[in-house]
């Protein structure tokens, strides 16, 4: 059953939360009593979907890469909302090319938003958080690319394992201000189509399935309620973690079988 105030009082940001499982997880939030930020890019798609969410979520558009747009985001935040709780760092791309035919502006635009547009993300965040006291919760999104190398993925795999590793330095630094900062690295999800990706094809979904104990893609569903755990009360004494949801992608080799294992 859902808690209707669990998060009363409380403000979340979500960067690229005008659809797929950015949306999930503010709608998630808002379900559980949070006001709220939609940010994208996409300011005809996120607009409209914001305003059908109520009077509880407003929409500021931003290219997380800006540093001046990031932080008119979060004054965006103060001035429709009067403070900030929570914030999540979703906004992501994608750039799937052989590294030999990777250009430079392409590897670039993956750690830009991804790694940079995190960072930005969670300073400007926490700089507000420490400013009003209380502390707060940050919360970057991964990829089980971060810790699972595959073809076709250098920039991505590369901006991904740089944003667990900076999760953990700023756990460190924040620890003291009684912010939080986690990551949650979701394994292939079903949120496909997007306006500005298709998702990957059949056949590497099928291949890829093959490698998942649990047998089926993830719901968007199931990376947003991590996300909210991470913001509860309940996980005040988590932090510099990385919470895989991957139906068990990570746990090791499932393609690697016999029917004897051991002479």
């Amino acid at each position: 059953m859902v808690n209707e105030t669990e998060f009363a009082g409380k403000v979340v940001v979500v960067t690229g939360s005008a659809g797929g499982i950015g949306w999930e997880i503010l709608e998630q939030f808002v379900a559980r009593g949070a006001r709220g930020v939609m940010s994208d890019i996409d300011e005809e798609l996120g607009r409209p979907r914001a305003e059908a969410m109520g009077e509880s979520v407003s929409f500021c558009p931003a290219d997380v890469r800006d540093e001046a747009q990031v932080d008119a985001l979060v004054e965006h935040c103060l001035a429709e909302h009067g403070r900030l709780d929570i914030w999540v760092n979703n906004a992501g791309v994608g750039v799937h090319t052989l590294a030999l035919d990777t250009t430079l502006e392409d590897f670039a635009k993956q750690v830009d938003v991804q790694l940079i547009g995190a960072f930005l993300g969670a300073r400007a965040a926490a700089r507000q958080m420490v400013a009003q006291g209380g502390g707060g919760r940050v919360i970057n999104i991964g990829s089980s690319a971060a810790r699972n190398a595959r073809k076709g993925a250098a920039s991505h795999c590369s901006a991904k394992a740089g944003g667990v590793m900076l999760s953990k330095v700023l756990a460190l630094e924040w620890g003291e201000h009684g912010i939080t900062v986690n990551t949650v690295s979701p394994g292939l999800t079903d949120s496909w189509p997007t306006t500005r990706y298709e998702g990957p094809s059949e056949e590497y979904r099928r291949n890829f399935l093959r490698m998942v104990p649990a047998g089926r893609l993830g719901k968007p569903a199931e990376i947003a309620a991590a996300c909210v755990f991470l913001a509860t009360d309940a996980a005040a004494f988590i932090t510099g973690h990385e919470l895989v949801v991957d139906g068990g992608y990570g746990a090791g080799k499932l393609s690697v079988h016999a029917d004897t294992i051991m002479e």
